[in-house]
């Protein structure tokens, strides 16, 4: 019997690797990168190490992170530990050179989600809210964000586990998804998306003591918060 001989490229089609140009094209300006102004600097007992920024005496001190439009009206998704005792959140928009003020619409302290609000144009599409139990571990996703504020920063990987409970501090956090998509500091807030463009996940926490473990907020988690942050806006 001949033996076939199959050439690299063929290879890859035959995996049927999946291709997040796309994706990434069509949700980037949906993700917004986060700066948190505080003055003066206010020593805060975050449990999260990777995001507290250094004292700075007598300045502005700076917190990081990502947010994104989940909402036809242009609300903004991120993590109530990123915008915690702000006095002013600038936003970083996909194509803008300047700063944009957001408003703090609302927040959920215990489960570590806020929404935020600003005056800028809403994309179409916007991001819209997966369902959690449709999650598949070893399913690709992607993480948009701004690890160490280098904004619109595309990582993948696959969903590791689910479920995972964690509580840190007096926040809980219950269903956290886990992914190897690379997350850093300024990641916090950013969507963690399928290859059908929902988002499964909201980026939370990394692992500081290994690498390719962090985990993101559950997408019904998200929804119930939300619910009850905007009523019926």
């Amino acid at each position: 019997m001949k033996k076939t001989h199959s050439t690299p490229g063929k290879r890859a089609a035959q995996l049927h690797l999946p291709n997040f140009v796309r994706l990434v094209e069509r949700y980037k300006k949906c993700v917004v990168g986060i700066e948190v102004i505080q003055t003066p600097y206010r020593d805060r007992a975050l449990f999260f190490p990777w995001e507290r920024p250094l004292p700075r005496e007598g300045r502005a001190a700076l917190n990081i992170g990502t947010g994104f439009m989940f909402h036809p009206k242009g609300y903004i998704l991120t993590n109530e530990h990123v915008i915690a005792e702000a006095d002013r959140i600038m936003l970083r928009v996909f194509g803008r050179k300047d700063l944009v003020e957001a408003d703090l619409v609302g927040r959920d302290r215990k489960h570590d989600i806020a929404v935020l609000w600003a005056n800028i144009p809403v994309p179409s599409p916007v991001l819209r809210l997966g369902h959690s139990k449709d999650v598949q571990v070893g399913e690709w996703v992607v993480a948009i964000g701004s690890p160490l504020g280098l904004d619109h920063t595309v990582t993948v990987g696959i969903v590791s586990a689910k479920n995972r409970p964690l509580q840190i501090g007096d926040r809980e956090y219950p269903n956290l998804i886990q992914t190897d998509a690379a997350i850093n500091r300024g990641n916090s807030g950013g969507p963690l998306i399928n290859l059908q463009g929902e988002v499964i996940g909201m980026n939370t926490a990394v692992s500081q003591s290994s690498q390719g473990i962090g985990f993101a907020i559950a997408a019904d988690v998200l929804r119930q918060r939300v619910k009850t942050i905007l009523g019926d806006a």
